[in-house]
């Protein structure tokens, strides 16, 4: 079997999990950030004192039977007028279990005693966190929810208490890994925050794993406006270091259309920059990934998971040197990794 870590939280993470899920010949861990501190999770986080649990609940339903009831049942929101009102059952079921065992990792673990999992779930760290952010005008930001309310451009973001440390787990899985996914999402609320967990930039540095940037479909409103792949990439460099990232895969949406709910928001297709992302020293890979669901633009978990294992396939077989250099690969590199996508 081999080994895949994807890194990530919000909605982004469970895409890339269902699809690596789907792929039989992988053994599929996540690290996932607590740093929420909105909607449900919050109340949670609030009244009980507990690391945010939200983007673990949607990781442990991603790694689940798709037709599971109990799935289903964890993904349910209250809708009332008392204090159950816009709780997910699932928060609540794995907080409960945080608050019976003292322990995030044994909450996971039970509750994928009563939701068999495809996969391990782990959150970065099991310390309740704060996520902060400068401004470019000079603000600074307490609070993933403020943050992204705020709207503004970041110049940088770091968690209170500075460097938690990993969760147990989280950098084993990342030294045994054959490859290390950072899976779309919010880069400054959803990624980064789990890059300034203790231990976490040096394991990913330092594993011998294929590393992977999954680059997000459409540019974040006041975070990533005009911001191309290669900016992307930019950013996380400035957090993991340079020449950490072999790999940046990106959509061909050339002829796609936004609907007129992410024109009005302003949010537009992320521009893939080849040239600029084999100048930064990475290997490019461009193909047809993009779905629309329900009106939102989200990536094709079948497809995302196929590419990502046929990249590991090639891997095995030679077809990829993790030591060559990015600027000498040819699209002909990827032929093996593209060919089964459907």
């Amino acid at each position: 079997m081999l080994r895949v870590v994807g890194i990530g939280g919000g909605t982004g993470l469970p895409v890339l999990l269902r699809g690596l899920a789907r792929q039989p010949e992988l053994s599929v861990s996540a690290i996932v950030t607590v740093s929420d501190n909105g909607g449900s999770t919050g109340r949670l986080r609030d009244g009980l004192g507990i690391p945010a649990v939200g983007d673990l609940r949607n990781c442990l339903v991603a790694l689940s039977d798709p037709d599971s009831a109990v799935a289903s049942l964890f993904q349910h929101r209250f809708t009332s007028a008392g204090e159950l009102d816009g709780h997910a059952l699932g928060n609540l079921i794995v907080a409960a279990l945080y608050q019976k065992t003292g322990s995030l990792l044994r909450a996971v673990e039970l509750a994928s005693q009563i939701m068999p999992q495809n996969g391990l779930a782990m959150a970065s760290t099991e310390m309740p966190t704060t996520l902060c952010a400068s401004f470019r005008d000079g603000s600074i930001v307490r609070g993933e929810y403020q943050i992204v309310m705020a709207r503004g451009q970041i110049e940088r973001v770091w968690l209170e208490p500075h460097c938690p440390p990993a969760s147990q787990g989280v950098l084993e899985a990342l030294r045994t890994a054959d490859a290390i996914i950072l899976a779309p999402g919010s880069l400054y609320t959803s990624i980064i925050p789990n890059l300034l967990v203790d231990g976490v930039p040096e394991g990913i540095r330092q594993s011998s794993a294929l590393k992977i940037m999954v680059c997000n479909l459409m540019t974040q409103p006041g975070e990533t406006d005009n911001f191309t792949a290669s900016d992307h990439l930019r950013i996380i460099e400035s957090y993991l270091g340079a020449g950490v990232i072999q790999f940046v895969v990106g959509d061909a949406h050339e002829g796609r259309v936004r609907s007129n709910k992410y024109a009005e928001a302003n949010s537009d297709f992320v521009e893939f920059d080849r040239e600029q992302l084999i100048a930064r020293g990475v290997a490019a890979v461009k193909t047809s990934l993009l779905e629309y669901q329900d009106g939102k633009i989200r990536h094709d978990a079948n497809k995302l998971g196929s590419l990502i294992a046929n990249l590991l396939r090639a891997r095995a077989a030679g077809a990829l040197m993790c030591d060559q250099p990015a600027s000498v690969a040819d699209e002909g590199l990827f032929g093996m990794a593209q060919a089964a996508i459907v």
